[in-house]
């Protein structure tokens, strides 16, 4: 199969990883040492690459946080107010007539079109010498690549950011917003838990799809080679389902260890997308519960209409997390008759202490011994 359609490639400045802190860029573990104002002068540096103490607008950069290959983001602080922010400045080799500083700065329009708190605040836009930049929220902690990095996540916590990252596609889709862009690097894993208990935020809506608004990113594979849904490589319309097979591709990087497509090939990977069945997940691991393997495989269907909505996924998602994390209970809090039953069910999966085992089991002979004087004096 010969496929036509330009990959999204934006040109520029060197790509790095992100895995700071703000905006999903890569953290820093310490700050730069304090530059000598004489040396702002004569320091060589990139060209368009700003220097602590310079001024954007109402905003003066204190460091660099992270650079991509659209766009550098300083952390910031207001001159006035001194409001911390996250400043995401346009690379200027980007610019051009396809992609336009209106286009750059539509990420602004669509995290405020969604209203839910694990997207980026966006708060002020503006231009420095012809380049468009975003002011958002800085956030501390790093990317879920960032975090994969240093090892796999138990099973039960990665369960849990895929539950979050439901809810937030839940509400985008609400708003008639496809992410269209999901991956471990665009999803920002917060250092302390915010408003009810959510550690999950989902960044870059640069490359969202808005329905009825025309597409800017038409005739484009809009998004990252290892999670593009089959329909875009096709060049078809984008939905919301596209969000759910990138969502089920991030759920096998982080519940069975790699992504279910992978080859050092783009060409041979975008084949993989259109025309290979999954892995099955049981292969990987082998006590999966049945109904999220299920799941698993049918997020990466072929065809839209054959994947699970958001809300099956969810309680697919926490009834596994329930039954690979029993929850504990103490036998004191039970009534002696649903103890005594439980004794006669030994295989009944439950999580005891040492203390609770030795209880019950005393308890347990009471019983029987009750029972052997009652069978005597009668």
């Amino acid at each position: 199969m010969t496929i036509d359609l330009p990959v999204w490639e934006p040109i520029g400045e060197p790509t790095q990883e992100p895995t700071r802190e703000s905006t999903g860029e890569p953290i820093r573990e310490s700050s730069p040492p304090p530059i000598p104002r004489a040396a702002l002068r004569t320091r060589r540096r990139r060209p368009g690459t700003l220097v602590p103490g310079m001024r954007i607008g109402v905003w003066r950069t204190e460091r660099e946080l992270g650079r991509g290959g659209m766009a550098t983001v300083y952390a910031a602080a207001h001159t006035r107010f001194g409001k911390r922010a996250a400043l995401k400045l346009a690379h200027r080799a980007v610019l051009s007539p396809r992609f336009t500083p209106e286009m750059f700065l539509r990420e602004a329009r669509i995290a405020n079109q969604i209203d839910h708190a694990g997207v980026v605040e966006v708060f002020a836009t503006g231009m420095y010498g012809g380049r468009p930049y975003l002011a958002m929220e800085r956030l501390a902690g790093c990317s879920l690549g960032a975090r994969l990095d240093h090892g796999p996540l138990p099973r039960d916590e990665a369960l849990e950011i895929l539950v979050e990252l439901c809810e937030i596609l839940t509400a985008a889709h609400a708003a008639g917003v496809t992410h269209r862009d999901l991956k471990l690097d665009n999803v920002f894993l917060l250092a302390s838990p915010a408003a009810g208990g959510r550690r999950t935020k989902l960044l870059d809506w640069g490359m969202a799809r808005i329905a009825g608004e025309d597409d800017p990113m038409r005739d484009l594979i809009a998004g990252t080679l290892t999670y593009v849904a089959p329909e875009q490589i096709r060049g078809e319309d984008v939905t919301p389902a596209a969000d759910i097979y990138s969502l089920g591709v991030l759920a096998y990087q982080l519940l069975l260890g790699a992504a279910p497509f992978a080859s050092a090939n783009d060409r041979e990977l975008l084949d993989k997308h259109l025309r290979d069945a999954p892995p099955r997940p049981s292969a990987t691991w082998a006590m999966i519960p049945a109904a999220l393997e299920t799941t698993l495989v049918a997020m990466l269907a072929k065809r839209p209409a054959e994947r699970p909505a958001l809300g099956e996924i969810v309680e697919r998602l926490r009834a596994a997390r329930v039954q690979i994390r029993p929850s504990k209970r103490r036998w004191l809090d039970l009534p002696t008759a649903a103890v005594a039953d439980i004794i006669g069910r030994p295989s009944l999966p439950f999580l005891v202490t040492k203390r609770q085992q030795i209880a019950g089991a005393a308890l347990g002979l009471a019983l029987t011994v009750a029972s052997l004087l009652q069978v005597i004096s009668g």
